[in-house]
């Protein structure tokens, strides 16, 4: 009689695995001295099984070697803590504020008599200057531009309609390039048209008062008319002034830039936490956190709007409903270099104050987190932008924000069932047991209660054939109720019981029919609606040993 007692084991196994939600277990673990016969008929064969210590750390971690894998963490009390980082979850910059679009031509012109017959040069009146306004287009409306640092050129179309050199200076009142008063004069050959170029490095610009939406630069033109050979001065029309300011490039810009709305670019990323995928039933997390980790070089005021669903492997889904923040944001320019912004740094935290993260993560979101969301600039209540208290932006400015995800595993629990499923179980002289049972000895440092609720026997097609039904198998540890130590486990009080999960004839006997098992098991907290902390130090400690009476005549 050969009987398969490799194949009998994992089975009555199966109820440690449970209830320690994973495990594996190594033969150098196990200490066979420390075996039980607490059953009520006399067994013929004793397997021992093994004894095993395990902490909450090891469990948990054993299969994430690399630390970079590992989403259950340590802190510096020794607090276990799902923790996931994602880079980049929103960001904008410049250009979603501030841009500057391919500039409108402007037709001005200077007023000069008409001269069909001519005129001695002597006789010509004199002539003012003139100051016209062009505007500066922004690609975002509502914008009111104070200052502006750029490079940029202006274009100038010029048409000459006398029969006499006519010398043009252009200056732009309000404006310097590299520290230089803008001032540049072209001389205009008699009846001819010619393209100009004024270029503009290091521009500063101050823009015209009062502040509005057009933007609004002076810009004033002097002309000089040269007399010719004859002295006389002939021609009809005026002076022809075409321009066009192009190839902006803005270096550093002060204004109001209106409430403007962005949208972030939304997405979805999966915590990879693996045991969420074996529980499900009513728990929740007394601290969980998101931490939105901000690096700022705008320096606008701003309102962060944005949500986390999540959805769970079964399609359930929860958002995260988070009050609306307004982070800090530079409002100054760099004291090192007056035409950059110093970054600040932020965190923003979401927490059970501000948001419905409880329920987010008592969903668990076990499938994808989806984002999305929206940035407003100068939201009510921010500091009203002004020429002392400005908007300011650079080329280089930019939000990026990172989100860290801190679960610290803090919480209560209520019919918390974790499942697992054996495979290919080949036990085919179950008709030789007679009895058979498993005994625990444990002591349990985990403020776990742990009931086996069900053990399925199923076919290869998993249709069930028979059934464990047994009660509570480890009691939890006892935890503090009150003072500094709330939540965590007295070790005081930590005591070594012993269970027996005992088969019935019939249980028996369809282990030949079995080739599948399905085990639920319960967890939960009972400590009066204290939510227990699971430290990565705690420790479960047990004996086990595998009985059966076997009928050694058959």
């Amino acid at each position: 009689m050969i009987l398969k007692f490799k194949s009998l084991i994992p089975f009555l196994l199966v109820g440690v695995l449970a209830i320690a939600t994973q495990s594996c277990f190594d033969g150098d673990d196990y200490d066979f001295d420390k075996l039980s016969e607490k059953v009520d008929w006399t067994p013929n064969m004793i397997v021992p099984v093994g004894y095993g210590s395990y902490s909450l750390w090891y469990l948990l971690n054993q299969h994430e070697a690399d630390p970079a894998d590992q989403t259950i963490v340590l802190d510096a009390e020794g607090m276990l803590h799902i923790k996931y980082m994602e880079e980049d979850i929103f960001s904008y910059n410049v250009d979603e504020v501030l841009n500057f679009p391919n500039q409108t031509a402007i037709n001005l012109s200077y007023s000069l008599p008409d001269y069909p017959i001519g005129i001695p040069y002597s006789s010509l009146p004199t002539f003012l200057s003139q100051t016209n306004q062009i505007q500066i287009i922004t690609g975002n409306t509502g914008v009111k531009l104070y200052e502006l640092d750029l490079d940029a050129n202006i274009r100038f179309a010029l048409s000459n309609p006398l029969n006499t050199q006519v010398d043009i200076s252009i200056s732009i009142p309000n404006g310097t390039s590299d520290g230089n008063p803008v001032n540049r004069t072209y001389s205009l050959a008699p009846n001819a048209t010619q393209v100009e170029t004024l270029n503009l490095p290091n521009f500063n610009l101050l823009f015209n008062t009062p502040h509005t939406t057009n933007n609004d630069v002076d810009i004033t033109f002097n002309i000089n008319i040269l007399d010719n050979a004859s002295h006389i001065i002939t021609g009809t029309g005026n002076l022809g002034i075409n321009l066009t300011v192009q190839n902006i490039n803005f270096v550093l810009a002060q204004g109001d830039f209106g409430n403007q709305n962005i949208t972030l670019d939304a997405g979805n990323f999966d915590m990879d936490v693996d045991f969420w995928d074996d529980i499900e039933g009513d728990y929740q997390f007394a601290d969980p956190r998101i931490n939105l980790y901000m690096e700022n070089s705008v320096g606008v005021p701003f309102q962060i709007n944005a949500d986390i669903t999540g959805y769970s492997n079964t399609g359930t889904m929860v958002s995260l409903n988070p009050d609306a923040q307004q982070p800090a944001y530079p409002d100054d320019v760099s004291a090192t270099n007056p035409l950059t912004i110093d970054a600040i740094t932020e965190i923003i935290s979401y927490n059970k104050n501000n948001s419905d993260i409880v329920d987010l993560m008592a969903l668990p979101p076990s499938d994808r987190l989806e984002y999305s969301g929206n940035i407003t600039l100068n939201p009510a209540g921010a500091v009203t932008p002004s020429p002392t208290s400005p908007n300011i932006i650079s080329n280089n400015s930019a939000i990026n924000i990172d989100i860290e995800i801190d679960v610290p595993l803090d919480f209560t629990a209520a019919n918390l069932v974790l499942r697992d499923t054996i495979n290919d179980i080949d036990i085919s002289d179950a008709d030789k047991i007679m009895n058979a049972a498993v005994v625990i000895v444990t002591e349990n440092g985990y403020p776990l209660d742990v009931t086996i609720d069900k053990i399925y026997f199923t076919d290869a097609a998993y249709n069930v054939i028979d059934s464990i039904t047994d009660n509570e198998v480890i009691d939890a540890a006892t935890v503090f109720t009150s003072g500094a130590n709330i939540g965590e486990v007295d070790p005081s009080l930590i005591k070594e019981v012993s269970h027996e999960i005992k088969l019935t004839q019939s249980q028996i006997k369809n282990l030949n029919q079995t080739e599948n098992l399905i085990i639920n098991a319960n967890v939960s907290t009972e400590n009066g609606g204290v939510p227990v902390k699971l430290k990565g130090d705690y420790e479960l400690k047990f004996t086990l040993s595998v009985q059966a009476q076997i009928d050694l005549n058959n």
